[in-house]
C-alpha cells in the first residue's frame, strides 16, 4: 500500500459520554448509516521485519500493521534513524525496539493509545547506589500524545486506530496498482474517468453514467459506438466491485470516489476470485470503515466554471457494540460547452449522494456490516462537432447540412455548438448490502455478502444540428441486480492455505428507446427519404440474467521462498431476453434464452529472491458470459442468430519482479505480459438502420511491458512514476464493418473490411504517469506541501472499425497543487490551491462517428483552477 506522506493530525482520545450520546441520537435519526469496525489497541503480537531506516517510516509501518493509535511530534523524529525491528512483538514492544539508541521512549496515554516522546533523564550511578528510600523522588511526567519536554509548539502526527486491511492472501501476484483515498484527495481525483491519470494501462471512455467503457491493457469493454439507442445485453470484461459487491454498470459508483479507503486496479484475467466477467481485469473499490470514536470531516472545494464539491462525514459509536458512519457528497459544475444559439452553458452536472453504514460487532469473532446508499443526478452531456470529412472529394455532411440550412460549428478549441435542442438526463440509483464475517476459534473465516441495487436512467437526447431533425429521444434504462456470495478462508498454513466460495447473481434490465423525428420536411431532406418525416421509432428490450458460480483456490508453500497458487471457478449463466422494434425495420425476436458454462483457471508461481525482492509467473484463462442483442435493428435482415453473442475467451500470461531497494526507500516492479482474446465481444453500428448491435469481432492479442517506481528518500519527498507499453492488434478480424471512409464511397462500395493486423481500438500504445510531492513542517506547527503530476497517453482509435476519422489524438496533462495545514481546536485543517490541465490542453475522452462522415467528440476537462478547505477531527 502506498504510504501517506503527511499523516493527518487527529486526536485519538475517547470522547466524553455526552458527546457519544449526542452522536447516538444524530446517527440513529439518519436514514442511511454506515457500519464497520475500528479495532482497538490490544496486546496481540505481530510479526515484524523492518530494516534500519528513517524512524518516521518505521513508526508508520508498525502503526499500519498493528492498527494501534500512535502519536508523535514530526520534528522529534525527523532525521532520526530507527534500529532494526524483527520478531513476534506487540506494537509497543516493536516501537521500543525501534527506539533503541535514539533517546526516545514509547508511553501509553490516558486514552490507551501510544505516544513517542523524549526519554526522561536516567538516574546517575551515585543515585542508583543509594537505598531506594534515600533516592530523590523524580517527578513522573504525565502521559502525553506529544513531546512534553520541548519548548517549541509543534504539530503532532497521529496515526489513527483503524487497522490496515490485508490483501487477499489468495490473490495472485500479478500487476496491480493501489490508490488510497488520501491520494485521490491530494490529486483531486473525483471520478472513474480521472483515475486513468494515476494508473497506467487503464483507459476509461465515458459520455454519461449510462455509457462508460473501461479497458486495461486494451482488454475490456467492447463499447465504442453511439447512436439513438444503447445496448444492455453484454457486461464488461473489466469488473467493478464496491465493498465486495459486483456492479453491473460502472455508473453505479455514484459518489463513491469521494469516499474511498483505497482502490485496487488489477490487470489480467481475474476470473477465479472475482467471477466470470473479469477476464480483462478488476477495479476493486473499498470505502472507509467507521470509527469507534467520534470522528468527522468537512471538505469543500470551489473551482472554475462554478464547480463545487462538498463531502461531509460523521462517524462514531452508537452503542457498546454498534458503530456507524454517514457520508454526504454534493458535486456540481456549470459545464464547458457553449451553445451559441441561445447562450446556454452545457455539459454540466449536479449530483447528491448519501451513503451510510452500520456495524454490529459483539466480539472479535463476529461482525455484521450493513450499507445503504442513494444518489440523484442531473446532467447535460453534450458533444461538440469534432470534424466533417470528405470522401472522394465530397463532404456529404456539409452537402446535407446545406439542404436543411444547418449551421455547422466545429467546437474543438472554443467548445462551441449550435443547437436548436439540448441533451439532458436524470438518474436515480441506490442499493444496500450486508456483509457478515465469522472467525472460528481455529482461524477459519466465513464471509457472506448480500446485495441489491437499482439504476433508473431517463434521458432526453437531441441531434447535434441547429435545426430540428429529431429531439426528445433516447433510451431509458431500469436495471435491478441482486447477489449472494459465500466465501470460506482457511488460516494461514505452514504448507498450504485455501479459499472456497459460491455466488448467485441475478439481474433484470428493461429499456424503452425512442427516436422521434420532426413533423416537417427537414428529416426527409436530410436523410433523403420522406419516410423520416414525422416518424417515431420505438424499441423495447428486456434482459434477465441468472448466474451460479463456485470456486476454489489454494496456495502451496513449497519452501519458505517458493509458493504455487492454483485456482478454478465454474460458472453457469442463463440469459434470456426479447427485442421489439416498431415502425422502421419492425422486428420482434420473441423471448430468446442462452445457456453458457464458463470455466476460469489460474496458476501462479512466486519465488522470493531476497527478503525484499520476489519474482513471479502467472497464467490465467477465463470465459466471459455471452450476450443477447436486445437492441438490433439489423436483426430483421440478419436473422435471430445475429441476436446471440458467444462467450469471450481470454488467455493471459505475465512474468514480473517486484520489491524494495535502498533500505526500503525505493519500491519497484516490472513485468511483461501477453494476452489473447478470442470471440471478442464488442459493438458495431449499422448506419442504414441507425442502430448499435453486438458482435463477436474475431481474435486479438495484447502484449507489452510495464514498470512502476516509488522513491521516498526521506520523510519529505515522494517521487512516483509508472508506464505501460501495449501493442494490441487484431489477429483475425476478416469480416469487420468498414469505416465511413469506405462506406461513403461510390455506390456499391464494400461494407465488409479486413482489419486483421490493425491496432485494437481503445488501446493507446503508451501510457505514462508521474507524480512528485514535497512536504515540510514548520516551527509554528504547520505542515505544508507542493505537488505536481503529469499524465500522458499516445493516440488511439475511438471506434471498433478503426476509422481514421475517430482517431483520438494523444495528449499530456500537467496538474499542480500546494497547501498547508495545522491543528485547530479538537482537530486539524488543510487548505490548498490547485490547477488541473495547467496548459489548457484540448483533449477528448471519446470520438464517435455521426451522420455522413461527421465526428462527435466529448471534450476532456479544460484548465480548472480551484481551492479546497478541509477540517477533520
Amino acid at each position: 500500500m502506498k504510504r501517506p506522506r503527511t499523516p493527518a493530525s487527529r486526536r485519538s482520545a475517547r470522547r466524553p459520554a455526552s458527546a457519544r450520546n449526542t452522536l447516538s441520537i444524530a446517527l440513529s435519526a439518519a436514514l442511511f448509516l454506515a457500519a464497520g469496525a475500528a479495532l482497538a489497541q490490544d496486546a496481540s503480537t505481530h510479526t515484524f521485519h523492518l530494516a534500519a531506516q528513517p524512524l518516521n517510516r518505521t513508526l508508520l509501518s508498525i502503526a499500519a500493521q498493528s492498527g494501534v493509535p500512535l502519536s508523535y511530534d514530526p520534528h522529534l523524529v525527523e532525521h532520526v534513524q530507527a534500529a532494526p525491528v524483527s520478531g513476534a512483538l506487540t506494537a509497543q514492544g516493536a516501537i521500543a525496539q525501534a527506539l533503541k539508541g535514539t533517546g526516545l521512549e514509547v508511553v501509553t496515554t490516558d486514552s490507551h493509545a501510544l505516544a513517542v516522546r523524549r526519554a526522561a533523564p536516567a538516574a546517575t550511578a551515585t543515585e542508583d547506589a543509594r537505598p531506594k528510600a534515600d533516592r530523590p523522588q523524580r517527578p513522573v511526567p504525565p502521559p502525553a500524545t506529544a513531546d512534553t519536554t520541548t519548548t517549541t509548539q509543534l504539530g503532532t502526527v497521529t496515526v489513527s486506530a483503524t487497522r490496515a486491511r490485508r490483501d487477499d492472501p489468495q490473490r495472485t501476484p500479478t500487476s496491480s496498482y493501489r490508490v488510497t483515498g488520501r491520494e485521490l484527495q491530494q490529486q483531486h481525483i473525483t471520478s472513474l474517468a480521472d483515475l486513468q491519470q494515476l494508473v497506467p494501462g487503464l483507459n476509461v471512455q465515458t459520455t454519461d453514467p449510462s455509457d462508460t467503457q473501461i479497458t486495461i491493457r486494451g482488454v475490456g469493454d467492447g463499447g465504442g459506438q453511439t447512436s439513438g439507442e444503447q445496448n444492455i445485453g453484454m457486461p464488461s470484461s473489466v469488473a467493478v466491485y464496491l465493498d465486495n459487491v459486483y456492479l453491473p454498470r460502472p455508473g453505479m459508483l455514484a459518489g463513491a470516489l469521494a469516499d474511498v479507503d483505497y482502490v485496487d486496479v488489477l490487470s489480467g484475467a481475474q476470473g477465479t476470485l472475482f467471477g466470470a466477467n473479469s477476464t480483462g481485469g478488476v477495479i476493486d473499490i473499498h470505502t472507509p470503515l467507521p470509527s469507534s470514536t467520534l470522528t468527522g470531516s468537512e471538505s469543500l472545494s470551489f473551482a472554475s466554471r462554478g464547480t463545487v464539491l462538498n463531502h461531509t462525514m460523521l462517524s462514531g459509536p452508537i452503542a457498546d457494540m454498534l458503530s456507524g458512519r454517514i457520508d454526504f457528497v454534493h458535486n456540481s459544475t456549470n459545464g464547458d460547452v457553449n451553445n451559441i444559439t441561445n447562450g446556454h452553458t452545457l455539459n454540466g452536472n449536479s449530483s447528491n449522494s448519501v451513503r451510510g453504514q452500520l456495524l454490529f460487532k459483539p466480539n472479535n469473532q463476529f461482525s455484521l456490516r450493513l450499507s445503504a446508499d442513494y444518489s440523484n443526478e442531473n446532467d447535460s452531456p453534450t458533444p461538440v462537432t469534432y470534424s466533417s470529412n470528405s470522401v472522394n472529394g465530397v463532404n456529404s455532411f456539409l452537402t446535407h447540412s446545406s439542404l436543411i440550412r444547418n449551421r455547422v460549428v466545429y467546437g474543438g478549441d472554443d467548445h462551441n455548438v449550435a443547437l436548436d435542442d439540448e441533451n439532458s438526463m436524470h438518474l436515480v440509483q441506490g442499493g444496500g448490502s450486508a456483509e457478515a464475517n465469522y472467525r472460528f476459534d481455529n482461524g477459519y473465516n466465513l464471509r457472506s455478502v448480500s446485495s441489491y441495487r437499482y439504476f433508473n436512467y431517463v434521458p432526453s437526447v437531441a441531434d447535434s444540428l441547429s435545426v430540428p431533425v429529431y429531439a426528445n429521444s433516447g433510451t431509458q434504462f431500469l436495471d435491478r441486480s441482486w447477489s449472494q456470495d459465500f466465501r470460506l478462508d482457511s488460516p494461514h498454513g505452514q504448507y498450504f492455505d485455501w479459499a472456497v466460495g459460491a455466488t448467485y447473481m441475478g439481474e433484470n434490465e428493461a429499456t424503452q428507446a425512442f427516436t422521434r423525428y420532426a413533423d416537417s420536411k427537414l428529416p426527409g431532406l436530410y436523410y433523403g427519404s420522406t419516410a423520416y418525416d414525422g416518424l417515431d421509432i420505438i424499441r423495447y428490450g428486456t434482459l434477465h440474467d441468472e448466474v451460479w458460480s463456485g470456486f476454489g483456490q489454494g496456495t502451496f508453500h513449497v519452501t519458505p521462498r517458493f509458493d504455487i497458487t492454483a485456482g478454478v471457478r465454474l460458472t453457469y449463466d442463463k440469459k434470456g431476453g426479447q427485442f421489439i422494434r416498431y415502425n422502421k425495420a419492425p422486428f420482434n425476436s420473441g423471448y430468446l434464452v442462452q445457456y453458457n458454462t464458463l470455466p476460469s483457471a489460474t496458476l501462479a508461481f512466486k519465488y522470493l529472491l531476497t527478503r525484499d525482492l520476489s519474482s513471479y509467473l502467472a497464467l490465467s484463462y477465463g470465459e466471459k458470459a455471452g450476450g443477447l442483442n436486445v437492441s438490433a435493428g439489423a436483426a430483421s435482415k440478419a436473422g435471430d442468430s445475429s441476436l446471440v453473442i458467444a462467450p469471450e475467451r481470454t488467455k493471459s500470461a505475465e512474468l514480473g519482479i517486484k520489491g524494495t531497494l535502498l533500505d526500503g526507500s525505493l519500491s519497484a516492479k516490472a513485468d511483461v505480459f501477453l494476452t489473447y482474446v478470442n470471440a471478442f465481444q464488442t459493438q458495431s453500428y449499422d448506419p442504414s438502420t441507425q442502430s448499435t448491435y453486438l458482435v463477436n469481432a474475431g481474435t486479438f492479442r495484447s502484449r507489452g511491458a510495464e514498470f512502476s517506481l516509488q522513491y521516498t528518500p526521506d520523510d519529505h519527498l515522494l517521487l512516483q512514476t509508472s508506464a505501460v507499453y501495449n501493442d494490441a492488434r487484431y489477429l483475425n478480424y476478416h469480416h469487420a464493418i468498414c469505416p465511413p471512409e469506405v462506406t461513403l464511397g461510390p455506390a456499391g462500395s464494400t461494407a465488409i473490411c479486413d482489419l486483421t493486423g490493425n491496432q485494437v481500438f481503445n488501446a493507446p500504445k503508451l501510457t505514462f504517469n508521474a507524480t512528485a510531492r514535497y512536504t515540510w513542517h514548520t516551527l509554528n506547527g504547520l505542515t505544508s506541501f507542493v505537488s505536481a503530476r503529469y499524465s500522458y497517453r499516445t493516440w488511439m482509435y475511438g471506434t471498433v472499425d478503426d476509422s481514421a476519422f475517430t482517431r483520438i489524438p494523444g495528449y499530456g496533462l500537467v496538474s499542480l497543487s500546494a497547501g498547508t495545514g495545522g491543528k485547530f481546536s479538537r482537530g486539524s485543517w488543510t487548505a490548498s490551491l490547485w490547477v488541473n490541465n495547467l496548459f489548457n490542453k484540448t483533449h477528448y475522452q471519446r470520438l464517435v462517428e455521426s451522420d455522413y462522415g461527421s465526428v462527435l467528440g466529448w471534450i476532456g476537462e479544460p484548465r480548472t483552477i480551484g481551492g479546497t478547505l478541509t477540517y477533520q477531527f
